[in-house]
């Protein structure tokens, strides 16, 4: 296993003569590869970061998935026993450890090839190191990191003393194994659409701008704001074409048999766990001191809104029981949707590297 297999789109390089930049080293979710990034490449020198695109396996310039590495993630039956589901959650976590330890290999690759500052964690001097982030679907990216990085080998390069923050970017819920609400909805799973209506459905409704309440009853989780206008509905036919490659997430594509292998045996609640928490004995300290942040929009689609409000009841409980909890930190952008990356990137920017709680 190699850091080839994952591929690097675009990388702004060292911004000047600086000797503590920032390493942004940024992942794509599902359909949309490095190329919805795009805005952020002309900010990258303002932010004193060097910006690093990637493309997760499948995606345009990345190494395809073997036969064997797809047969980890096969869907199990709808009549599948519980050795059958067993044994599809044991596939499944060898699989996302296999896909963190590319995300690991490719961190040490350009450490040790492109001399990367160390990360600096003074009150007063957050800066060199690498923020290692996973917009929506590559959140499970992020998680499974932080779930398996203490059995990973430690060689000629200390990615303890580099990382300086791991960030899940616009989560859903789903994505990070919560149960699901009373009356869900996401176009992905909606049976009155046709398979081949379900994407771009899935499109124009994750892009919205939506209004929440505070609770989980009172999450819109159908009808975005009529202004601003969801996001896939502004892009350009060559907008599409330079952002998107839908294969993956397609019935049957890996990024699908990922997310519906995972359903029905818990994988993702078992990452997100294992991400939550320092494990135990002298191994569970090496990246104690690597801030894991949740980056969410307050306007994005209600799994976002409903992942964020179990993960806060998840934090207080864990508090109150004294679990060992990694330092976590959620930062809101207060009128972002899904895509504020593209829509507004300068907001993208300041809540992935800044000290913000709230970027407004």
């Amino acid at each position: 296993m190699t850091a080839t297999t994952l591929h690097i789109v675009h990388d702004t390089g060292a911004p000047g003569s600086s000797a503590d930049y920032t390493t942004l080293v940024l992942l794509h979710g599902w359909a949309w590869h490095c190329g919805i990034f795009s805005k952020l490449i002309p900010l990258a020198k303002t932010y004193n970061t060097r910006l690093i695109l990637v493309n997760r396996r499948d995606y345009p310039g990345s190494t395809p998935y073997t036969e064997e590495e797809r047969a980890l993630i096969a869907p199990p039956p709808h009549d599948a026993s519980a050795e059958d589901i067993a044994a599809a959650k044991d596939n499944g976590l060898t699989f996302m450890e296999n896909r963190a330890r590319e995300v690991y290999d490719l961190l040490e690759d350009l450490v040790r090839r492109e001399k990367i500052p160390p990360a600096n964690r003074t009150k007063d001097g957050r800066a060199g190191g690498i923020v290692v982030a996973g917009w929506s679907y590559a959140a499970i990216w992020m998680q499974a990191l932080l779930a398996f990085v203490d059995s990973f080998p430690v060689h000629d390069v200390d990615l303890s003393t580099y990382v300086r923050r791991v960030v899940c970017y616009d989560v859903a819920y789903v994505l990070s194994g919560y149960p699901l609400p009373e009356d869900p909805y996401n176009p992905l799973f909606d049976s009155t659409l046709a398979d081949n209506e379900k994407l771009r459905a899935f499109c124009w409704w994750v892009s919205g701008y939506y209004s929440h309440g505070d609770t989980p009853e009172t999450h819109e989780k159908r009808t975005p704001l009529d202004s601003p206008a969801p996001t896939f509905s502004t892009l350009s036919r060559d907008d599409i074409a330079a952002c998107m490659h839908a294969a993956p997430g397609e019935v049957g594509g890996s990024d699908s048999n990922l997310l519906y292998s995972a359903l029905p045996t818990g994988l993702f609640a078992i990452l997100r766990g294992r991400a939550l928490r320092l494990g135990h004995g002298d191994s569970g300290s090496r990246w104690r001191d690597v801030e894991l942040r949740w980056v969410w929009g307050g306007r994005s689609e209600w799994q976002v809104a409903y992942g964020m409000w179990m993960l806060r009841a998840e934090l207080r409980e864990s508090k109150e029981r004294d679990e060992q909890l990694r330092d976590i930190r959620i930062v809101k952008i207060e009128k972002a949707n899904h895509f504020v990356h593209w829509d507004n990137p300068d907001w993208a920017m300041r809540s992935l590297l800044g000290d913000e709680d709230v970027v407004a």
